[in-house]
């Protein structure tokens, strides 16, 4: 498991390093949830998830809803990853990065779509995110 360092100033190294344990969060490591996101963390997706997601608040909350998320795909599970560096912008307090996921169906099929994350940081947690997911993946 990443462990979590707290500063109050904001580097582009810290930035990039949340979003890596971002990352991580959505691929199982449930424990990370209270290491990197704020008490009254919010997550905004723009995707039918949004209906059952919008009333979520807090690490427990998120956990819950990744873990849910997780258990309907059949093993080896969801894969994320980082695609590209993170953009971390110190005046704004923001980190955003594009991602693909490895989607396993029933038939042990993979599909690959992208999706962009934008991390609102208060000190050095996570408090909101707006998440955006792609029925595929980016063209090159």
């Amino acid at each position: 498991m990443t462990t979590h360092t707290r500063t109050t100033d904001l580097t582009r190294a810290h930035g990039i390093r949340l979003f890596d344990q971002w990352t991580a969060l959505w691929n199982g490591d449930l424990a990370l949830a209270q290491l990197i996101l704020t008490p009254g963390f919010r997550i905004r997706f723009a995707s039918a998830i949004a209906d059952t997601a919008d009333a979520f608040r807090g690490p427990a909350d998120i956990a819950f809803l990744i873990g849910e998320f997780r258990d309907r795909y059949p093993a080896p599970g969801l894969r994320y990853a980082v695609d590209g560096t993170p953009a971390v912008d110190l005046a704004t307090r923001t980190v955003a990065a594009r991602w693909t996921v490895d989607v396993p169906d029933a038939a042990g099929d993979v599909t690959t779509k992208s999706g962009i994350d934008m991390l609102a940081l208060d000190g050095d947690r996570v408090a909101e995110v707006w998440s955006v997911t792609g029925a595929r993946r980016f063209a090159p």
